[in-house]
């Protein structure tokens, strides 16, 4: 896969109930979008050919890095040919192509410039007749009466690197207000909205550090793509943290973020422009990442793709949202508070670990019907107001916060074998109103073919308004309490051929992955529920361990499939044992497991 081309030579220095459950018709697990990419070859204005491919412009057709049109841009610096730019409350010099104006510092030449130094009521513009711009920060502090303390208003492409050993400050007044009446009304126009703000494509690099403090609007935000290949960046935004309009791309470097809107944004709907380029993207494969978001973490109107990196949000929305594919296939994401943990039109986890902590869904593919980020309203369970966000959920809100909740849990250790009765009874919940019922979302889908993810949801924690299919990774889900919502909860069909995944919550909306080859599904149902903290265990005919589950939460259903489960063959429950082996988030597959309570056994579904 084709990455920006960074060169860096030469820079600056109870009772057990068994029941199953399966889903609805097989619906397609594919997007239908009928627009093919193409390849096409573009020459570049240095005189060098590109090989670039145009996008599809179905949002639901995930796209390459190169179809996001990122040039090769080199990062090397000549330091020699720097123009040094001192700034100063008492007056601030510059030398060829830099013009003063009280205050206000003007770059009206492409080239390298030096800036160091303090304005504690100014700030540095570049406008140039599209030449390319090189800012070496180098110990400056600049504060903004209003927005954009560096404002980029004319470059071709600009750098901002940042000098190995500095510290630069960008901020605005602290009574700072953006140009227009309401600031989301200059996403689209050229008024600045952010306290680095760029019409141009974008670069932040170096070794040193850049504060960024965003009073009126955003921090830091291109309105063409924005690419960070290193450096220490600090954001705080009133609005958004760090928004590159056509792309987003991260691959190196420390970045924090604390943002009352969203954390990292890519907002184009145009999908894709003229020239192909697919618009609307963030791209993560390296780099350090902290954000905490007022509304979603990250957000990118196409896609989300992470390759790569650390990163630990946490949002009052959504931790990672986009319209279109969310596909982890590397890297760490920890989501430690969110309303929704992952969502999107299609979700591919190939890789990678990841935690979620989510208020209502874990993981949700949605239906189609949420309306664009930063619109609408939606209420969340228990009361309030989700931020930004329609609700496409039917069974949250007051309708989650009244369900018939599990009771007796923390007494509820003691359990026996079920009678024929109560396996049909449990049956007759397991396929009740809930998940696998209602029509699928056609194109919308769950794809886990590896990686790891441990998810506690209070709503589903997997829930996808399409289809669901599991071939490899591992997932562990502590679901829900209440029986408005299900560990799982799958619209269409959702088919498990290998992988690991315990589901553990309420009974009320029980959904269980169809066993389409091999490897088999046990569904467990107790009439009461069982505490958290108990041990089940399942061991096959020989008496041999094959998997455990300790649970985190009150539990009355647990769904299981792991490899050495067979298809057909019967398998005994147990609680109580002592466990030994490699444990993920409670689940220890294989191992050995010793003592413990024998409540009855059942064949894998």
């Amino acid at each position: 896969m084709r990455k920006p081309t960074l060169l860096f030579a030469g820079l600056l220095t109870g009772t057990l109930f068994l029941a199953g459950c399966t889903s609805a018709e097989p619906t397609e697990v594919t997007a239908t979008g009928s627009d093919e990419a193409v390849v096409s070859t573009d020459t570049t204005d240095s005189g060098d050919t590109a090989t670039t491919v145009a996008a599809s412009t179905d949002v639901l057709t995930e796209v390459t890095y190169a179809e996001l049109g990122v040039k090769e841009v080199d990062l090397a610096v000549d330091e020699s040919a720097a123009v040094d730019i001192t700034l100063s409350d008492s007056g601030s010099t510059g030398g060829d192509g830099v013009t003063v104006d009280g205050s206000t510092v003007t770059i009206t030449a492409g080239g390298v410039y030096r800036l160091s130094g303090t304005l504690s009521e100014g700030r540095v513009v570049v406008a140039t007749a599209d030449e390319d711009v090189t800012l070496i920060l180098d110990g400056v502090d600049i504060t903004s009466p209003d927005t954009a303390a560096l404002d980029i208003e004319g470059a071709d492409e600009a750098i901002v690197w940042l000098a190995a050993g500095s510290t630069n400050t960008l901020s605005d007044a602290a009574d700072a207000t953006v140009a227009t009446e309401d600031a989301e009304d200059s996403a689209s126009t050229d008024t600045p909205n952010a306290t680095l703000y760029s019409t141009a494509n974008l670069w932040i690099a170096g070794d040193g550090a850049l504060v960024v403090n965003g009073v009126a609007a955003d921090g830091i935000t291109s309105k063409d793509g924005l690419v960070i290949a290193g450096g220490d960046l600090t954001v705080t935004a009133a609005d958004d943290g760090i928004r590159g309009k056509d792309h987003l791309v991260i691959s190196a470097g420390a970045v924090t973020v604390e943002a009352g809107g969203d954390g990292l944004r890519s907002d184009n709907e145009d999908v894709a422009n003229e020239d192909g380029e697919a618009l609307g993207v963030v791209w993560i494969d390296g780099g350090t990442i902290d954000v905490t978001a007022g509304v979603d973490a990250i957000d990118a109107y196409r896609q989300v793709a992470i390759e790569g990196g650390a990163l630990a949000l946490a949002a009052e929305d959504d931790g990672i949202t986009t319209e279109g594919v969310l596909h982890v296939s590397d890297g760490t994401v920890d989501i430690s508070a969110s309303y929704e943990g992952l969502e999107g039109g299609v979700i591919r986890l190939t890789g990678g670990e990841g935690s979620i902590v989510a208020s209502d869904d874990g993981i949700n593919v949605n239906g189609g019907t949420d309306a664009a980020a930063g619109a609408g309203g939606g209420t969340m369970p228990g009361g309030g107001t989700r931020p930004g966000r329609t609700q496409d959920d039917a069974a949250t809100g007051d309708a989650a916060a009244d369900s018939t909740t599990t009771d007796g849990a923390a007494t509820s250790d003691a359990a026996t074998v079920a009678t024929t009765d109560g396996a049909t009874d449990a049956t007759t919940v397991a396929m009740g109103p809930g998940g696998g019922m209602e029509q699928a979302a056609e194109g919308r889908y769950l794809e886990i073919t590896g990686g790891t993810w441990v998810i506690d949801a209070d709503g589903d924690g997997l829930d996808s308004n399409g289809t669901a299919t599991m071939t490899g990774g591992t997932v562990v889900v502590s679901g829900p309490t209440n029986n408005g919502n299900g560990a799982i909860d799958v619209n269409g069909t959702f088919e498990i051929t290998g992988g690991s995944l315990v589901a553990a919550g309420s009974a009320g909306m029980l959904v269980s992955p169809t066993a389409t080859g091999d490897q088999g599904v046990l569904t467990v149902s107790f009439a009461s529920a069982i505490a958290e903290g108990t041990v089940i265990t399942v061991s096959d005919s020989d008496g041999d361990h094959v998997a455990s589950f300790t649970t985190s939460k009150i539990s009355q259903a647990v769904v299981l499939s792991v490899p050495g489960l067979v298809s057909g063959e019967e398998y005994t429950i147990s609680t109580g044992a002592s466990v030994d082996g490699e444990e993920v988030s409670g689940l220890v597959v294989g191992g050995s497991a010793t003592g413990g309570d024998e409540l009855g056994s059942l064949a894998a579904d």
